[in-house]
């Protein structure tokens, strides 16, 4: 049998355990004591709830092929519940009015308490605060609404009214841009929160999950450079400030990998290049940014970010597999 955590092999000894139970729980705790959730279960390619209970004491390990583990840090996981958030209230933005039953209205009336409930939560967890960019506000304002909505009980036809004259205005107007916002700082504090507290119980995972943070990375450099080229640059310098904290929460974790387990990253190498001199040549054209800002030469901003700055992060994150290689090789 094997199993895998984010697509990772893990190396265990199976001794007396016969369910999938006693094979689970001791990763679950692992998660839990190091800040992670299960966020999926498959075996043999069914997908079960991940939660670790009783359910699985009654599937014995016998035939079991592989079993498949998806784990989430706590910052990830309530970034991906905003963006959910995010998700449904711009498919509401989308919906006509007219084609809304009363069940649909019922189920709005749902969806409204959902994000009534979610965002305070999943802001709190990113350490920010509700008056951020106006969320407390437009949390009241979403309670006057959904109040409105209950008022107007089974009638139908101002149920629509409503909807299409006060609440779709209010969430595209209102709601959409500040959720933006938070979703832009929500993906800074999400790196910023996984690349805290690394241990060597916990550097190997957060070493092999760095890759999966690049997009979010590309989004804040892509923000830059389309704010430079709009000639919007007072934000690109905000945008700019945003990226720089976000390369380095992610350099920080292989740092902090680098010092727990005594690595000298001169010694991994890719393409006859070693990690030391692509983060060298990094640092070394991250220095000419910062030069083109001072003499506010914006054309050149955005030239090196968009095709110099982007290879080269692109290639470091092609060097975490190496990374990994040498650490299982270590035998920690």
């Amino acid at each position: 049998m094997k199993i895998f955590i984010n697509g990772k092999e893990l190396s265990v000894m199976l001794e007396n355990e016969e369910n999938a139970y006693e094979i689970l729980k001791p990763i679950e705790e692992w998660c839990n004591s190091n800040d992670f959730l299960i966020n999926k279960v498959i075996i043999d390619e069914r997908e079960l709830q991940p939660y670790i209970d009783e359910e699985y004491e009654t599937i014995p390990i016998d035939g079991i092929e592989k079993i498949e583990v998806e784990a989430l840090s706590h910052a990830e996981y309530s970034l991906y519940s905003i963006m959910s958030i995010m998700e449904y209230i711009e498919n509401v933005c989308n919906t006509a009015g007219e084609s809304l039953t009363q069940k649909d209205i019922e189920a709005l009336k749902d969806g409204i308490s959902w994000i009534l409930d979610s965002v305070p939560r999943a802001i709190f967890l990113f350490n920010m605060s509700l008056e951020s960019y106006g969320i407390i506000h437009l949390i009241k304002m979403l309670e006057v609404k959904l109040e409105r909505f209950n008022s107007l009980s089974d009638n139908l036809e101002k149920n629509i009214e409503f909807f299409n004259e006060e609440f779709k205005p209010f969430l595209k107007e209102k709601m959409i841009p500040a959720m933006e916002l938070v979703i832009e700082e929500a993906k800074i504090n999400t790196i910023a929160l996984f690349a805290s507290n690394i241990t060597s119980s916990n550097a190997l995972y957060k070493i092999g999950s760095l890759p999966k943070f690049l997009p979010l990375i590309l989004d804040i450099l892509e923000s830059i450079v389309n704010k430079l080229q709009s000639g919007n640059d007072k934000d690109a310098f905000i945008y700019a400030e945003k990226f720089s904290r976000i390369v380095s929460f992610s350099f920080s974790i292989l740092s902090t990998a680098a010092a727990i387990y005594s690595i000298d990253y001169s010694q991994i190498s890719l393409n006859s290049v070693t990690l030391s001199d692509a983060i060298s040549d990094f640092n070394d054209m991250m220095n000419n940014v910062l030069e083109a800002f001072a003499n506010e030469d914006y054309i050149s901003i955005a030239d090196l970010l968009e095709y110099e700055i982007k290879e080269r992060i692109e290639n470091i994150m092609n060097y975490i597999p190496l990374v990994e290689e040498h650490i299982e090789k270590l035998n920690v």
